[in-house]
């Protein structure tokens, strides 16, 4: 498979994820709400934070180890192998712990504070969002450890896009097993066990088909150099510690807002927050299946493939990314009414901060891969701690005063901090490794990302010319889109040609 069908194949499976996942978002949410009181649903989009949090050593780990192996390519074996199996005890040890630390908050009392802050939901309900949170966190111990690994682990060998698909169905059966289970009149906790059986049943094929990879490319064990291992560990607390910052900008803030503004408040937050989400796999559907590509460029020092596999994300960023979010916030005034049930008010000025926020993350994304992908650390470190310090500090401050525009805010706040600081050390990196930075196509995907806000800023301010207000923002991305075509670089060009044809 060549390295276009590799990335078409993987983007599909993204796509087919994205349109999957607004789909049941368009369907449970309102399944949710109807058969579940506000508060059983807050609980829910609680437990998934709080399972993100806890399985973050395990996945900075995993992460800093498959960007190892990128690295190391598909050419040197050995080392491929010794590294691969040096990190599988560590990766063990690591979700075992994660899970006596979930066990750790529910006994110390400190997991209740985070459902119920207020002292105002039922015994039987903070039951059942304790014993979820172990269901969970056991899950991601028996399949997580070692086949997220595994799973990252044959991405050189060509193998990203399978692993996409089998993500894809893994997301078909839990989608369909949480809304039976709540169509047929499940609580919390046993919809939760539903949708973990719907997955461990999907585990199974995949831990075979990745077993048959390892066997087909002669992965096979070899004993592990335990202190190799410990180090990779030592390496990956920096990621740990960058993830946990990058997730409550993300995902974290519900905590925060549910203490802050009440569970109530919060669940509207996150709801609106849901289309931008879907926007943000959006760009990973096209940056991650190149994720091989970049890595192979920059260790070849390839300027010209380097700055056409940039031109190509920004160019999605550029082209369908700023007029979709111009569209959702012309339309969502209507849709989201219909689709919570009218349980949730529409904040126009929310969800416009929401999608600026994601066409500044849009910019970033690719520049972000080079630091990523190199695993420089303490520059990404550096960069979290900074935005991470604007983002909270702006959230415990303004949504007291401002609600939740008032955290809409600090986020956007903190993203564009962190866009500025990617840029600068992104920059700096790739002219000091002999590859220069793609200026035209940056300072043009400035000019869209800039006309696409100032548009969203006149729809929350003047909403009764909101559709004067689309048809001239979609006129001027028209042109912008043109003048970006025409800076591209014969590859990218040439790419995208022969993505048409496909």
């Amino acid at each position: 498979m060549t390295a276009l069908n590799r990335f078409l194949s993987a983007s599909a499976a993204g796509w087919v994820k994205i349109i999957l996942t607004i789909v049941t978002q368009l369907l449970l949410v309102p399944l949710y709400l109807g058969h579940w009181s506000v508060e059983e649903y807050g609980c829910w989009l609680v437990i998934q934070t709080i399972v993100s949090l806890s399985s973050l050593m395990s996945s900075s780990h995993q992460t800093y180890i498959g960007y190892e192996l990128l690295k190391i390519g598909d050419k040197r074996l050995d080392d491929f192998r010794t590294l691969f199996y040096s990190a599988i005890p560590w990766v063990l040890l690591i979700g075992l712990i994660e899970l006596l630390i979930i066990f750790s908050l529910i006994y110390l009392g400190l997991a209740g504070s985070a459902f119920d802050p207020n002292h105002a939901l039922s015994k039987s309900l903070l039951q059942q969002a304790f014993w979820s949170l172990v269901i969970y966190s056991t899950y991601a111990l028996i399949t997580g450890s070692i086949g997220g690994l595994a799973g990252r682990a044959v991405a050189p060998f060509g193998y990203f896009p399978r692993m996409q698909w089998w993500g894809t169905y893994m997301a078909i059966a839990a989608a369909l097993a949480s809304a039976i289970a709540v169509a047929a009149g499940g609580n919390l906790i046993e919809v939760v066990a539903c949708t973990v059986a719907a997955q461990l049943l999907i585990n199974v094929p995949i831990h075979v088909d990745m077993w048959r990879m390892f066997r087909r490319h002669q992965l096979l064990p070899v004993a592990p150099d335990w202190k190799l291992g410990r180090r990779n560990v030592a390496h990956s607390v920096a990621i740990a510690v960058t993830a946990v910052l990058d997730i409550f900008r993300q995902q974290g803030v519900r905590l925060l807002l549910s203490v802050t503004i009440g569970v109530a408040q919060m669940t509207a937050f996150s709801t609106m927050r849901t289309m931008s989400n879907l926007s943000l796999q959006g760009i990973g559907t096209v940056t991650n299946p190149m994720m091989p590509e970049i890595m192979r460029f920059l260790r070849e020092k390839d300027t010209d493939r380097t700055n056409a596999i940039m031109g190509f994300v920004w160019l999605f960023a550029v082209i369908a990314l700023a007029p979709l979010l111009i569209v959702f916030q012309w339309i969502m005034p209507v849709v989201f009414h219909y689709w919570t049930r009218g349980k949730i008010a529409f904040n126009p000025a929310v969800f416009g901060l929401f999608s600026i926020n994601l066409l500044i993350f849009a910019v970033a994304r690719p520049l972000l891969a080079v630091l990523q992908g190199n695993n420089l650390i303490k520059i990404q470190l550096h960069i979290s701690i900074a935005n991470s310090i604007v983002a909270v500090a702006g959230i415990m401050l303004f949504s007291r005063i401002f609600g939740m525009a008032g955290a809409a805010t600090s986020l956007l706040l903190a993203e564009l901090l962190a866009t500025i600081l990617t840029t600068v050390y992104a920059r700096r990196w790739l002219e000091q490794n002999g590859i220069s930075f793609p200026r035209t196509l940056f300072h043009v995907t400035l000019s869209s990302i800039g006309v696409s806000a100032l548009s969203i800023l006149l729809m929350i301010g003047f909403p009764q010319t909101r559709t004067l207000e689309l048809i001239l923002s979609i006129v001027a991305n028209i042109f912008i889109a043109i003048a970006y075509v025409r800076a591209l670089p014969d590859l990218a060009l040439d790419r995208v040609r022969r993505m048409i044809r496909r």
